[in-house]
């Protein structure tokens, strides 16, 4: 029997596959409510309407758990879950991102409009990928988690057979690349974010002409920009170019995941996705073909070489630092004409592992060795223009009490090589009602750094307010003063690492909500760099459904992570933001965790935290 619910209405997914995969997913389901399978299989009913009518590919593993849950009989089942592969396979390559049509653009630049455009159609593409990469990582860290519950032997090793212990080596090792590209893809996604907020900024800002301005002109006249911005408009080109081309590379290797993942073969899965789908162009691959050597790149300008190098780095995930230094989109550039005629700057050396942290939308932070990959353009050594010195290269923090709080309030700033006028730092502020990042460019170096901050960049909790000049000074090789908006703060030198978060802090916690007797609260710690890692947090109570991330912020002791921002509510405006908190290292089976004191001194809310599984 049909159990009652809100008529669904015809699918709406943004391709024929996904409305396909969708209608698949109804007749599965067809005797469950959302709510049915919202409380079955503890994921949102938001995520199973979306599922069921198309806005949402479901991911491959739920889909699979929900045949082998729902259809009895053995050769239905083995039927069912055949078309299911195929359906999933097309319905995912269906949102394959389009190839950069062409690689010479980098040279001529891009209007703001067309950025704007280009932009916001590579955003949606990072969407669905992070959509995708995030369902693999759930379905892998299921895998793993009964594993992680077995029985150990006296020498401490899991007492599991063989080909189990050789299955769980394998979900590690395909969580370590998923969480790995999904980093990557967070950093392209960082980087168009900043393309596009820059762009709508001219767009809309009074430099840029209009036709109607001046006397009459041709189209193309009408249409450049200012001599100031042209530097700017042929970096925003290159960023929107290698970002496509990194996400059509991403995005056949995360094919091959989500099969090893979902359990699927992945010869029938890939084979069952459109074999018509363009190919990125070989002059954009990252993995140089054997034969192409000097002969190959002596004919190409040093911008063209920029690009490769960039690519090389957005899908491998070296350091951040590098890309924002080459390709960052500046409001203030210095006039320029015409490409100009500087060696081409050594690519960048890939990192040996890769980066695995998922994060919301990550602000790249550059690592202490970021310097070692700064364009020779760009580095200490450039004459004519003074440069960061080495003694302030590297990270620092240090807490300082603002006005009227109760608990302390972080600064952390990254410094790496650079001279002045380019980006050379990465900034982060946290009170406790939000965690802000920045990126910083030099205004000045001499007996002070004066270090300028851009806007917020994500992941920011608010309010993040644009804050005045940030004043450095070196005191000796481990202390800097920090000054800005009338305090001043001593910072010491700090750690920066991929890995921040310590491995006792690490997975999925529960808690009972001490205000709501009916209501508890999972919270799930993921590894990655300071201003990357998170913990994500879902409420559960009779009444509502929230789900909010917290970004770390610092590590030591203590781990403190920044407010929590609200990512579902149900009922739509019952979640709000919560403060800032403090993550005590786990005492046995117990891990508590407190927010940050209200500025009246009343005892603050605390949490104790038991591990699930």
């Amino acid at each position: 029997m049909v159990k009652a619910g809100r008529p669904q209405g015809g699918p709406r997914g943004q391709s024929e596959q996904a409305n396909a995969l969708a209608l698949f997913v109804r007749t599965v389901t067809k005797d469950f409510t959302v709510r049915d399978l919202a409380e079955r299989y503890k994921i949102s009913k938001t995520s199973w309407g979306e599922y069921r009518s198309g806005a949402k590919v479901i991911h491959l593993h739920l889909l699979k758990r929900l045949i082998e849950d729902l259809v009895r009989d053995e050769r239905s089942r083995i039927r069912r879950w055949e078309e299911a592969q195929r359906l999933h396979a097309e319905a995912v390559e269906a949102q394959q991102p389009r190839p950069p049509a062409d690689h010479m653009s980098a040279d001529r630049g891009v209007m703001p409009k067309e950025a704007v455009k280009q932009a916001t159609a590579t955003l949606l593409d990072t969407d669905r990928l992070i959509h995708l990469l995030l369902g693999v990582i759930a379905g892998l860290q299921m895998q793993l988690a009964p594993v992680k519950g077995l029985p150990s032997t006296t020498a401490g090793e899991p007492a599991v057979p063989t080909e189990q212990t050789a299955g769980a080596s394998a979900a590690a090792s395909d969580l370590h690349e998923a969480e790995s590209r999904l980093v990557q893809v967070r950093l392209v996604q960082s980087a168009v974010t900043r393309v596009h907020d820059e762009a709508a900024s001219y767009e809309t800002g009074p430099d840029v002409p209009t036709a109607a301005a001046g006397p009459a002109r041709t189209a193309e006249e009408a249409l450049a920009l200012p001599a100031r911005y042209t530097a700017a408009s042929r970096e925003a080109a290159a960023i929107l170019l290698v970002s496509r081309a990194a996400l059509v590379e991403q995005h056949i290797a995360v094919l091959r995941l989500s099969a090893r993942s979902g359990g699927a073969d992945v010869a029938t899965y890939m084979r069952s996705a459109s074999p018509g789908a363009p190919a990125v162009p070989d002059s954009l691959r990252t993995g140089p073909p054997a034969n192409r050597g000097r002969a190959g790149t002596s004919h190409r300008s040093w911008r063209r070489l920029i690009i490769v190098a960039v690519a090389a780095a957005l899908t491998m995930a070296v350091s951040a630092a590098t890309i924002i230094t080459v390709l960052a989109l500046r409001h203030k550039q210095s006039p320029t004409t015409g490409p100009a005629n500087h060696p081409a700057p050594a690519a960048a050396s890939p990192s040996t592992s890769p980066v695995p942290t998922p994060s919301l939308s990550p602000s790249p932070t550059p690592s202490p060795s970021a310097s070692a990959s700064t364009p020779a353009s760009l580095s200490a050594e450039t004459p004519g223009l003074a440069a960061v010195p080495k003694a302030y290269i590297g990270a620092w923090e240090g807490e300082f009490t603002e006005p009227g709080e109760r608990s302390p309030s972080l600064r952390r700033i990254v410094l790496h090589a650079g001279t002045v006028g380019t980006t050379v730092a990465n900034v982060l502020t946290l009170s406790r009602n939000s965690l802000c990042q920045n990126q910083g460019t030099a205004s000045s170096a001499g007996a002070l750094l004066v270090i300028t901050p851009g806007p917020a960049t994500a992941p920011s909790t608010g309010p993040c307010n644009q804050t005045g000049d940030i004043v450095l000074r070196s005191k000796d090789n481990d202390t800097l003063t920090w000054k800005s908006d009338g305090i001043t703060t001593t910072l010491h030198r700090a750690a920066s690492a991929d890995r921040a978060v310590p491995a006792q802090f690490l997975g999925t916690w529960r808690a009972q909500d001490g205000n709501d007797p009916t209501s508890s609260v999972r919270m799930t710690v993921l590894q990655g760099p300071i201003g990357q890692a998170r913990a994500e947090f879902a409420w559960e109570g009779d009444a509502h459904h929230c789900k909010g991330v917290s970004v770390l912020a610092f590590t030591g002791g203590v781990l403190k992570f920044g407010p929590e921002a609200v990512t579902a509510s149900e009922p739509a405006g019952f979640c709000t933001q919560t403060p800032s908190r403090i993550v005590s290292a786990p005492q046995g089976n117990t891990m508590h965790i407190e927010w940050f004191t209200p500025p009246d001194g009343s005892q603050p809310r605390a949490f104790d935290f038991s591990p699930t599984g």
